[in-house]
């Protein structure tokens, strides 16, 4: 059973974005409930008792911001936060609160059915778990994706840096693992690093920043693709 929220300011939004999650998500078949909130502090509240699986946040709301809301969350559980904003041009500074997504008020309808089907997806996928196969030197290691947070060339191997879990030194070729992980949100930041979207903090200018605040190369020649890629996968276009 999904827990969602809908966190606005609006009551007009509030309503419209309710009603039609409401809606997809029946068509599709997912258990569901659905909580509105008027404010940050209303829903942070709710939030902290029995934590939501979802949230739509606005950012553009008074006395506590959506970015102000979602850092909070960051420090309870891995909510997917989706970012409901007219502002198009926050989509960078979302990036270091880990939206799930990134919805403009302009083209909600349509962005909303992407995003509500990519969570059904995210969802699944995490209650099943993402294993990989990395053949390493000892043999086959079998590996969650979603706690790999970048493979880089290193010497004659490559190695795999794996979320609260030591690094893992395997056999391959990093564009034949830039290929296969595609699909499951991984970018070339540069020609020796391989990063998973999901950790991404920052995209600076030389570099990009992860969570736990590890600096990787970001080749001026993949720079724009990499905000591109983050930017398309902020608005559920991937």
């Amino acid at each position: 059973m999904l827990k969602i929220a809908v966190c606005d300011d609006d009551p007009i939004m509030l309503d419209f974005v309710s009603k039609n999650a409401n809606t997809l998500l029946a068509q599709s078949g997912a258990g569901h409930t659905t909580v509105r909130f008027l404010s940050g502090t209303e829903f942070l509240k709710a939030h902290k008792a029995a934590p939501f699986d979802v949230v739509f946040l606005d950012i553009d709301m008074p006395k506590i911001s959506g970015f102000d809301v979602a850092e909070q969350i960051n420090n309870i559980n891995e909510t997917l936060i989706i970012f409901v904003t007219s502002h198009d041009e926050l989509v960078y500074s979302s990036i270091r609160f880990r939206p799930f997504r990134f919805i403009r008020k302009t083209y909600l309808e349509n962005e909303l059915s992407e995003t509500l089907e990519a969570v059904i997806n995210e969802i699944t996928k995490r209650d099943s778990g993402r294993k990989f196969m990395f053949q390493t030197k000892s043999g086959e290691v079998f590996v969650d994706l979603s706690r790999v947070e970048y493979i880089e060339i290193y010497g004659h191997w490559l190695r795999v840096c794996i979320k609260d879990d030591e690094p893992l030194n395997c056999y391959g070729s990093l564009s034949d693992f830039e290929r296969k992980l595609e699909e499951h949100d991984f970018v070339r930041t540069h020609k020796s690093f391989l990063v998973n979207c999901k950790f991404i903090f920052a995209i600076e200018k030389n570099q990009v920043v992860l969570d736990d605040k590890t600096i990787i190369p970001l080749s001026r020649y993949k720079s724009e693709m990499v905000k591109n890629k983050f930017k398309k996968l902020l608005r559920g276009t991937l």
